[in-house]
């Protein structure tokens, strides 16, 4: 009998990397509907960041990164 889980790792082809992969995209597509929604198209408030919203921003994509490479050198 299968789990929910071995049904939900054979979808992503039993690969850390490709979950992570799926996650991303869909956070990033959520994301940037947020964006465009709240933002009223002005961009111009996105570019003008603070020092610690920079550094918040920054670490973001560095953990994003770190989850990247492990998931890119393991699999469950």
């Amino acid at each position: 009998m299968t789990t929910w889980w071995d049904k939900t790792k054979a979808w992503f082809k039993d690969s850390m990397t490709i979950l992570w992969a799926r996650i991303q995209y869909i956070v990033g597509i959520l994301a940037a509907g947020m964006i465009a929604a709240f933002s009223g198209y002005d961009f111009t408030q996105l570019t003008s960041m603070d020092a610690k919203s920079a550094f918040k921003m920054l670490c973001a994509v560095a953990v994003a990164g770190i989850l990247t490479e492990i998931a890119r050198r393991r699999t469950l």
